[in-house]
């Protein structure tokens, strides 16, 4: 049965990337902050999956949380790095896009300041998505597709399975503080967004592709009602 496992890069939801779980070969979605490896990889070794039963690394967008260790695990696990063309900059350059780090909230600003501080290892993606061509997931055995969902940057991806169950990464969180370390339907704005009106177009056309649940960068999994209403009181 194919399924999306949550894993852990800091604690209780405060920053996920996540295992796709095939019949036979699975795929991992973004890469944590810098130095996460080993971190990831532990816990692809308590859920029995082989390194070399990983095929594919989906990097969601160009922010030093998601793509940090995204040239380690390449070279770990010799696997191709898939990202849209409009963030690629980040994974090539190691740092984040400064332009898309506008905060939600003017304490994010100290968060801000840290990320771009922080470098990552260069990293040279495989595979290129261009515009809104939609990538099948199928090659690599799993029923679902990436989707480009700009908003919170320019190239952000999510990727939709045919069960319903979406990764929708940044483009919306839950809990409290970074993360669901409690009240985990509650939604809110992630950190930082590029564009909200991008935002929202995108999750319209996350909920028009027959979704029903959403796993998030930051939090815990979200129901679609919480997702619309998450859209329909921010923004």
């Amino acid at each position: 049965m194919q399924k999306i496992i949550q894993l852990a890069v800091y604690p209780y939801g405060m920053i996920n990337c996540f295992l796709i779980k095939g019949e036979k070969k699975h795929i991992l979605v973004d890469a944590g902050l810098p130095g996460s490896e080993k971190t990831i990889l532990k816990q692809l070794q308590k859920l029995g999956i082989k390194k070399e039963d990983i095929d594919l690394l989906i990097i969601t967008h160009g922010h030093i949380d998601h793509f940090g260790s995204a040239k380690a695990l390449k070279d770990e696990l010799k696997i191709p790095v898939l990202m849209h063309e409009l963030d690629s900059r980040a994974l090539e350059t190691g740092k984040s896009l400064r332009e898309t780090l506008k905060p939600n909230k003017i304490y994010w600003n100290i968060l801000k300041r840290k990320l771009l501080r922080d470098k990552a290892i260069p990293c040279t993606p495989d595979i290129i998505l261009k515009g809104d061509e939609e990538f099948n997931l199928t090659e690599w055995g799993i029923n679902g597709k990436i989707a480009h969902t700009p908003g919170h940057t320019p190239g952000t991806l999510s990727i939709v399975m045919d069960s319903g169950d979406a990764i929708i990464m940044d483009l919306a969180s839950s809990g409290i503080l970074l993360g669901g370390i409690a009240f985990h339907s509650r939604m809110k704005h992630p950190p930082f967004h590029d564009d909200l009106e991008q935002v929202k177009a995108s999750i319209n056309r996350v909920l028009s592709m027959n979704t029903n649940r959403f796993y998030l960068g930051h939090g815990h999994p979200v129901t679609r009602e919480s997702l619309i209403v998450y859209r329909d009181t921010f923004l």
